[in-house]
């Protein structure tokens, strides 16, 4: 592959990130051929040394994401750290794929109990507050105090779960985010002997 073929495969891969950034990489990748040129080495060779650039742009993208995710924690920087992730390499998407799945059931299965917990305990403090709204067959006393404590519990549980599974999601995002950059370590240690 010769040194524009590198470089225009690299640039299409990496359309849609910030164009400084784009800039600044292509920069690093034309030093490397500049350099490897002084030293002798073909065009050929040192873009084999380089590796695909398409894995590259993948990898690159990830490191993208997740520098986003890290700066400004949103769900949609979330989801682009998470995607960048899936489109490192296929050999790691293969590895990593069933256990991605497995995390995002997991996320949908306690987002949902975390939501009716809430939902239900709040639910429950009403019918406590108001009785006359005839929930549950509520005819006062003990039963509308106890009803209104378990509503109360059911919600504080609710917010408990929910802030220890924010916790959770955060650890094994971080995992996962220094999963993907020790690739980019080891790339970046390839493309610097290059």
């Amino acid at each position: 592959m010769t040194r524009n073929e590198f470089m225009t495969r690299l640039r299409q891969g990496l359309v849609g990130l910030d164009p400084d950034y784009i800039r600044d990489v292509m920069n690093d990748y034309e030093t490397h051929f500049e350099d490897g040129e002084k030293s002798g080495r073909s065009e050929q060779e040192i873009a084999a040394a380089l590796g695909d650039p398409g894995r590259l742009a993948r990898e690159l993208r990830a490191e993208a994401g997740f520098r986003r995710w890290e700066n400004e924690r949103t769900p949609g920087n979330l989801a682009g750290a998470v995607l960048g992730l899936m489109g490192l390499a296929t050999v790691d998407v293969l590895f990593l794929f069933p256990f991605l799945c497995a995390m995002f059931g997991i996320f949908i299965g306690c987002s949902v109990a975390v939501l009716v917990l809430v939902v239900v305990g709040i639910a429950l403090i009403i019918a406590a507050l108001f009785p006359g709204l005839a929930w549950f067959g509520l005819t006062g006393g003990v039963e509308l105090v106890a009803v209104g404590l378990v509503g109360l519990g059911m919600a504080a549980l609710g917010i408990g779960l929910g802030a220890l599974f924010s916790m959770i999601v955060n650890f094994i995002v971080k995992a996962l985010v220094n999963y993907a950059r020790l690739h980019f370590r080891l790339i970046n240690t390839v493309t610097q002997e290059a």
